[in-house]
């Protein structure tokens, strides 16, 4: 083959290997970007409050229904403040009925250069100012809109504690079905290897096929567990992204592992000053009282006073402009409106006193979620104890049946027996763990002792 074609195959296999490189490298590029993109990233507990207090959905909708408390307050100013209006009005007409009226008839005398009455043309403007002097109806209104303004600014706070017990429960709720997976996962291992260790057994003649059948069914049954384990996860991490107001699918990276309860309880008490949902439902029962009021004020008169200024141009056919003022007082009394001002006032006292018992309930629901909340966390903290210790224990005995077993000395049934009692005693310490923070969140919320986005106690 002569040099220059060799060269020339040279070249091409070059260019063919550079090709092939810059494609490799791209692809390479583009598959880093999507598992960076992709990849869960790390979400500590604050950061995880941090963006429920942002986009949760109920901390928005309890926002905007305090900004519409704090508009329909604003709004009540318009019975208190003077309202100022300005006109302007044009008026060019061909009016066929002024064909027939000649000038002179309404002007005496004449005015000279007064012909035709048609077209008529002209404009007014003018400002016309009115302030309320005695409106009590307004007074009461703007009461009112205090009230439920305050009610609407407490509830936000109620809300936003009640959110931040939400996830804690949810953040700690994946981590705690995390957990629960893992030992599952446990559990599936420890019950393939007693199968792997029958099986041996059988082949050697050391065990009979019923320790094989007992394995392998245990096998299943941990296969089984685990695929729940598995959709609990996934249902959890849902959950907690609903919370944090998250779209999108996937798993989230917690960093923060469930803590160990608290060593001691505190006493059980109640503080209804610090339950901001009490407070606002007792500004919602003077906002209702107010508006028992305001509905009474509908039999009062009302007296405002007026003062307008107009500036009049008639060019045709008169030729001429006016400026006038008018300052005057209005007196307004409705004495009969149809027995509307009496069905308003009686829908206003059934309000006060639906008000009235839904505080009324609140109070003794509070105490008794106070009382619910602190003896299941009692019961709760005992149960974690009591799970704690016997997890030591089962792994020591799981431990020794194992070392039994292989022995000769324990059967399969007993070697099974001692891995379904580890997992039991993982499990109960798992969901006494979670428990016992749940139940002190909700105590302290109840109590009203505990803050917002804060471990309690």
């Amino acid at each position: 083959m002569p040099r220059r074609a060799v060269q020339k195959r040279l070249n091409q296999t070059k260019r063919l290997l550079a090709a092939v490189l810059v494609v490799m490298i791209a692809s390479a590029a583009m598959i880093g970007e999507r598992v960076t993109a992709t990849s869960p990233q790390p979400l500590s507990l604050q950061q995880a409050l941090a963006l429920a207090r942002a986009d949760n959905p109920e901390l928005l909708i309890s926002r905007a229904q305090k900004a519409r408390a704090e508009a329909t307050r604003v709004k009540t100013r318009q019975g208190i403040l003077p309202t100022v209006s300005l006109d302007a009005t044009y008026l060019n007409a061909d009016v066929g009925l002024l064909d027939r009226v000649s000038s002179g008839a309404l002007v005496v005398p004449p005015v000279p250069g007064v012909g035709e009455l048609n077209p008529v043309e002209g404009n007014l403007v003018g400002m016309q100012l009115v302030q309320p002097l005695i409106n009590v109806g307004a007074w009461h209104a703007r009461t009112q809109a205090g009230h439920a303004e305050g009610a609407a600014r407490l509830g936000l706070h109620r809300a936003e504690h009640e959110v931040a017990v939400a996830t804690i429960e949810a953040y700690f709720g994946a981590g705690t079905a995390q957990r629960q997976l893992s030992a599952e996962a446990r559990g599936l291992a420890a019950a393939r290897r007693a199968l792997r260790q029958a099986e041996a057994f059988v082949d050697q003649g050391l065990a009979t096929r019923l320790d094989v059948l007992n394995a392998r069914t245990r096998v299943g049954e941990m296969e089984a567990r685990l695929a729940l384990a598995e959709r609990r996860v996934v249902a959890s991490h849902a959950m907690l992204r609903q919370v944090l107001g998250l779209d999108g699918d996937g798993l989230l990276e917690l960093t923060d592992p469930v803590p160990e309860p608290a060593g001691q309880l505190p006493q059980e008490e109640f503080l209804p000053a610090e339950r901001k949902d009490l407070l606002a439902l007792e500004e919602a029962v003077k906002a209702a009282e107010a508006g028992v009021d305001r509905a009474r004020a509908a039999y009062l008169p009302d007296l405002n006073i007026f003062a307008r200024y107009q500036r009049i141009e008639m060019n045709q056919p008169f030729g001429f402009d006016e400026t006038d003022w008018i300052v005057g007082v209005n007196f307004g009394w409705t004495l009969f409106a149809g027995f509307g001002q009496q069905g308003a006032l009686d829908e206003a006292r059934a309000t006060e006193q639906e008000r009235r018992a839904e505080l009324r309930g609140l109070h003794q629901r509070a105490r008794r979620e106070v009382r619910d909340t602190h003896a299941w966390w009692r019961a709760e903290l005992q149960a974690w104890r009591s799970a704690a210790v016997s997890v030591a224990a089962a792994e020591e005995a799981l431990a020794l049946t194992e070392r039994r077993y292989a022995e000769g000395l324990d059967d399969m049934a007993a070697l099974l027996r001692a891995q379904a009692e580890e997992l039991a005693a993982l499990t109960r310490e798992t969901s006494a763990r979670y428990n016992v923070l749940v139940a002190a969140q909700r105590y302290g919320l109840a109590s009203g002792a505990g803050n917002p986005g804060e471990l309690w106690p």
